[in-house]
Formats: structure tokens, sequence, C-alpha cells
């Protein structure tokens, strides 16, 4: 059941791959009015444009991301964009991403995004929420909205999100499920966490994590991978740790499963624990 409840090793490659834009820090931003707005962008009144382009290059001139709007209306430094398409490019991937409308702030560098926010990279991953914010200043981009991902034989879902690309994490705020092909499922009340540098994914607050063979519950779960091959090498469950397979029950405090040995190590008073309907059956065939 252990090794077949750590399938959700999966969850930090996609959480990874879906944070990946928010890890894009733009320096220096190119305004791109269409013909059709040839006003100057840097005064105070309000304009309308037909077609919006901005750019944002590093301070080498590299490009690092470009947003787009089918019409814009600038209004001091806010710039009010609709049908707002965003691509951010990195040493691994590019990332798309879209929303209904938003709004780029000049002056605080922080991006708005309303409605039908929609973050992808090919056929890889899709991240789906209705609103989010980035933030230049705090290299962070959160919401209180409810957070979905997916990639092929995997989903994750979790009220509010937060990435922070200084720091190297994200985490789903709350009520988090994940569901893995073919059979498995994981939830927890806490936060997922998820630690670039340390290749490391934590559920908390009663986690339970269920297949076919069984049911896994913990008060905490954490995934540790390799970081050259990034394949799972260890994953950890700890506090009221029950494991349950049939009519059976194992408790102890923590249980260790390692790649190397392929086999779960249960510490803490382990026990285990029979149900009356299988002592029933020990009894009758006893007789």
């Amino acid at each position: 059941m252990v090794r077949k409840s750590i399938k959700v090793a999966a969850v930090l490659t996609v959480i990874a791959s879906a944070a990946s834009i928010y890890l894009i820090q733009p320096e220096k931003v190119k305004l791109k009015p269409s013909k059709a707005g040839t006003e100057d962008v840097s005064s105070g009144l309000e304009q309308n444009i037909t077609s919006f382009s901005i750019e944002g290059r590093s301070p080498k001139g590299a490009r690092q991301w470009n947003l787009n709007g089918d019409s814009a209306q600038i209004v001091g430094d806010d710039i009010y964009l609709e049908n707002l398409k965003a691509v951010a490019y990195n040493d691994e991937s590019v990332i798309n991403l879209s929303s209904n409308s938003g709004v780029y702030r000049r002056g605080t560098g922080e991006v708005q995004l309303i409605g039908n926010v929609r973050v992808f990279s090919g056929e890889d991953f899709e991240l789906v929420t209705e609103t989010a914010r980035w933030s230049q200043g705090e290299k962070e981009i959160f919401t209180d909205a409810v957070v979905n991902i997916s990639r092929e034989g995997m989903s994750a879902v979790g009220n509010g999100g937060r990435a922070n690309s200084e720091e190297k994490w994200a985490r789903l705020n709350s009520d988090v499920r994940v569901f893995i092909a073919p059979d498995t499922k994981v939830r927890s009340d806490g936060p997922l966490e998820v630690r670039y540098e340390e290749n490391v994914a934590v559920f908390m607050d009663n986690v339970i994590v269920e297949d076919k063979e069984g049911r896994l519950f913990a008060d905490k779960l954490t995934i540790e991978f390799d970081s050259e091959t990034k394949r799972l090498a260890k994953v950890t469950a700890e506090g009221n740790v029950k494991v349950k397979k049939g009519n059976t029950y194992t408790l102890s405090e923590k249980a260790i499963y390692t790649d190397g040995t392929k086999s779960a190590q249960l510490l803490g008073r382990p026990r285990i624990i029979i149900d009356p309907a299988e002592i029933d059956k020990f009894d009758q065939m006893a007789i």
C-alpha cells in the first residue's frame, strides 16, 4: 500500500511546471501600441488603443515575456487589457497565459488577471483559476480562488495558491485534492507545499492516500526527490500513521519508504489491529 501510494510524487513535477511562469523576473518593459494608438502613453489622460503589446526584457536586453491585449485603456500608470494573452520564456520551456481581462500597473510592476485565468505549456500541463495577481516587488504570484492543475494522468485542486520565484517555493493553501491515474487519490485539509531547491513536496493536516490496495492516513506526508534524476527517493508519513489493508490496520508514529530498499520502515511503537469481523473469522476457523 505504501509503495502504491507514493505515486503522489507526480505532484512535484506538475506544481513545478505550473509555477515556472512565476520564475520570470521582468526588469525592463517596452510598450508597443498599434498604429491606431499613437497617443503619448506617458500622459495621465485616459486613452483607448485597439491593440496593445507589452514586452519585458532583462537588464541585458534578453526577452523574458510578452503581454498582449485585443484592446487597451490607459489610465495614468494603469493599463486595462481585454482578452489578455502572455508568453513567458525561460531556459527550459515556453509558458502561455491567458485571461478574459487584466490590469498591468506600471507603477508597481503588478499584473492583475481576471476571469478564466489559464496557464499552460503545450500539452504538458494546464493551470486554471478565476483571478490571480503577480507582484514583481515580492516576486510572488497569488490567488484566493480555487486552483485547478491538470496534466496527462493527473489532476489537483486546492483553495488558493501562492508561489515565490526568488525563494523558489509554491503552495496550494487548503482543501487539497490530487487524483492520479488509474486509481490513486490524495487529499489534505492543510497546504501542499513544494520547495524546488530542496526537491521536496509536503502535504499537511489530515492527509489521506487511497488506492485499490487500501488507505494511508497521516498528519504529514513528505516526498523527497533525487536532485539529479528527479525520481522519487524517499516518502515519510508522520503523526498518527495508519495503513489500512482489507480488515487490518497497521499503526505507528512514522512510516518511511525508500526507493533504494523498496520497503517501508515503521517507527514509534508500531502495532497491528485486526477488525472484529476478521477476529470472528479466525475463531470460526479454529473450531
